[in-house]
């Protein structure tokens, strides 16, 4: 029987807790003057997953009712093209993927089978995949990544559980990254510069009320990232001009210093 070592329990058991107002404002000036560019960069091929539709007709081809099921999250199928570098090739996969989906609805699949199994496709939801790609013109189904969705990032050296905008925290662990897109640096620049002149707290500029749970949350989009993922599926990219005229402040400014009671910044 193997035990593990109590040092090796406890790394895997310890949870840091949440990083309060002034340690999260001390690890973000530390991000955008340390930061580094980094996003995707190449073209895929995607396939938003559609509501299915139904119509009950007359014998003489009149539509007596309408009907409509939607899916309750909101997906794309994304395909690598280099895996998969034709349209052709691609419709071939999606066609196949809804026939096997249609063999479970008649039984002649297991249930626990997947549709697909391979490498170089994922789904991801609609919001997300909007925000990071844009459709290529005059190509169906064919997206190139969006230069306005290119993030800064910063590898962290210790587990960090940084506040989010949804209730609870995310752990970034060790060699994991903290992330922010460039479109969104100027409002954050602006809210950590607001907190060093002593014209609001760190806790109103950071922080917002969820209007359903009531509980309080990150105000901007800054995440958490597992380790590899960033060099898995980001590229190095450029930091735009105006993403490092806001950046510059906290590259020649000390970074602010934490109450003696805050959870770690280190990163």
């Amino acid at each position: 029987m193997t035990s593990l070592h109590p040092d090796t329990f406890n790394k895997k058991a310890a949870k840091p807790a949440q990083l309060d107002a002034p340690a999260y404002q001390a690890i973000l000036e530390k991000l955008l003057a340390q930061g580094e560019g980094w996003g995707k960069n190449k073209q895929v091929g995607a396939y938003l997953l559609e509501k299915l539709e139904f119509e009950t007709m007359t014998t003489s081809g009149k539509v007596e009712t309408r009907n409509s099921v939607d899916f309750e999250k909101k997906m794309y199928i994304v395909m690598d093209t280099d895996q998969y570098p034709s349209e052709y090739l691609r419709n071939l996969v999606i066609q196949d993927i809804t026939k096997k989906w249609g063999g479970k609805l008649i039984k002649e699949r297991d249930l626990s089978q997947p549709e697909f199994s391979g490498p170089g496709l994922w789904l991801i939801k609609k919001g997300s995949f909007e925000g990071d790609y844009m459709p290529v013109a005059g190509q169906k189904n064919t997206y190139d990544p969006d230069p306005a969705a290119y993030r800064v990032t910063l590898a962290v050296k210790t587990p960090v559980n940084i506040p989010v905008q949804w209730t609870g925290g995310f752990v970034v662990e060790t060699d994991g990254d903290i992330a922010i897109r460039q479109k969104d640096i100027p409002a954050l620049a602006a809210a950590l510069q607001s907190i060093r002149k002593g014209e609001t707290t760190a806790e109103e500029a950071l922080f917002t009320t969820d209007a359903k749970s009531g509980e309080k949350v990150a105000k901007f989009d800054i995440y958490g990232m597992e380790p590899k993922f960033r060099e898995t599926n980001y590229a190095p990219v450029p930091i735009y001009p105006e993403t490092e005229a806001a950046m510059n402040a906290f590259k020649k400014a000390p970074a602010a210093k934490p109450a003696a009671k805050s959870g770690p910044a280190n990163a």
